[in-house]
């Protein structure tokens, strides 16, 4: 049981055709289709124009948007604890059970487990493109916004937990599970320094399940140079990461980028389109 983070027949064949080669023609588009997650990020303009030379920025205007990704962990345990002899496929990694490290027993605080802090991919929600002269270009992308992290009742109940208990060592005051969750979760989420103001509660429409909520402010984002490749895309090319093609169009005072055949924009994970508006000429 994992957690939860918040921020979706055949006809009959004719003309000869093998009646097994029609149906697995048929399962096959069932497969290829019913199987696939719809895109969340409709593709931005494509109508290329001028270089877009400059700087660029979203305001209150101009948004990113982001794919809502399922990205569980992996377990920890397994990193390098399997080798595989030559010639034997490598084993697969393992999803990550975060009731592993939620046991909770009795009252010896020096046997708790300390949860793992996991946080998938949220939105962009700040964003500066500089496209130069000299052929070079710097993104930057913040990841922020204020997040939320259900656990189950199967998590937080099924291994001893109860309320009335403290939640440190060092605070004897007795609070409930959620509160004693609070602790060591917000201790993991300053260890990642991206994750701010952590606290967790009871769950509303889960009263034996709790909730933790949390801020993002994470920085990053590529830089290096680019190519126009036609009259409507950009190659970007990372010292640290792949090539990467974006479509474009350039209206003068906005640009909308979007990553190219269902790429993620700048080999950000998740994120797709960005709309910004021009701040500056460039240097």
């Amino acid at each position: 049981m994992n957690p939860k983070i918040t921020n979706t027949a055949a006809h009959p064949p004719r003309h000869g055709v093998p009646f097994l080669s029609a149906l697995a023609a048929g399962l096959l588009a069932v497969l290829s289709t019913g199987c696939t997650q719809t895109p969340l990020c409709e593709e931005l303009g494509e109508c290329g124009g001028p270089v877009p030379y400059g700087v660029w920025f979203i305001d209150a205007n101009h948004i990113s948007c982001s794919e809502d990704l399922y990205v569980p962990p992996t377990d920890p345990r397994l990193l390098g604890g399997e080798v595989p002899a030559a010639r034997v496929q490598t084993i697969e990694p393992a999803l990550f059970d975060w009731c592993y490290l939620l046991v909770a027993d009795s009252g010896d605080p020096s046997l708790w487990r300390t949860p793992r802090f996991y946080y998938e991919s949220g939105a962009v929600g700040a964003a500066t493109v500089s496209y130069n002269m000299d052929g070079t270009y710097t993104a930057g992308l913040t990841r922020t916004g204020r997040f939320e992290l259900q656990f189950p009742p199967a998590c937080m109940r099924a291994f001893g937990a109860t309320d009335g208990k403290p939640a440190s060592a060092m605070d004897p005051t007795p609070v409930g599970v959620c509160k004693q969750l609070e602790v060591p979760v917000a201790m993991a989420g300053m260890g990642e320094g991206s994750y701010q103001n952590i606290t967790c509660d009871v769950t509303p429409s889960e009263p034996q399940g709790c909730t933790c909520a949390f801020d993002v402010t994470e920085t990053g984002g590529p830089s290096g140079r680019f190519q126009m490749l036609d009259s409507k895309t950009i190659l970007h090319y990372s010292g640290s990461n792949f090539p990467a093609n974006v479509t474009y169009c350039n209206k003068g005072n906005e640009l909308e980028l979007t990553g190219a055949d269902g790429s993620y924009l700048f080999n950000a994970k998740g994120l797709r389109t960005l709309s910004l508006t021009l701040g500056a000429p460039p240097p």
